[in-house]
């Protein structure tokens, strides 16, 4: 990759998923509720917002060098963070009628705010 570590690279991904679904927000500007059969217009919102911030954090920690293991547990985690923020607009009750959406994600978000913890150690502290 062109002077791109791979947390880098999966922050333009984020970044590009976020240009698309604010696209999506803009042309539906108007449209009839459930266009596009989306239930929750706050959620899609959300999940753009999640991945342009996910997204531009990623690529601003890429420079750390934080290592593979945390770059894998922080890419997944930020992924299914801003993905599933924003699916919640075409299925709103998917994690409150279905245990198992539940308890992924509660582990995706603890591994999410558990690997930004270590990073903040590893970056302040130097370990």
């Amino acid at each position: 990759m062109n002077n791109v570590g791979i947390l880098g690279a999966g922050g333009l991904v984020l970044l590009v998923i976020g240009g698309w679904s604010g696209l999506l927000l803009y042309v539906s500007l108007g449209k009839p509720k459930g266009w596009a059969r989306i239930k929750e217009w706050t959620r899609l919102r959300q999940g753009h917002v999640d991945a342009l911030i996910i997204g531009a954090v990623f690529i601003a920690a890429d420079a750390l060098a934080i290592g593979p293991a945390t770059s894998a547990v922080l890419l997944a985690s930020g992924y299914y963070t801003a993905i599933s923020t924003g699916a919640l607009a075409w299925w709103p009750d998917l994690p409150s009628r279905t245990p198992w959406a539940a308890r992924i994600d509660l582990i995706c978000f603890t591994a999410f705010s558990a690997a930004w913890t270590w990073v903040a150690v590893y970056a302040i502290a130097g370990w």
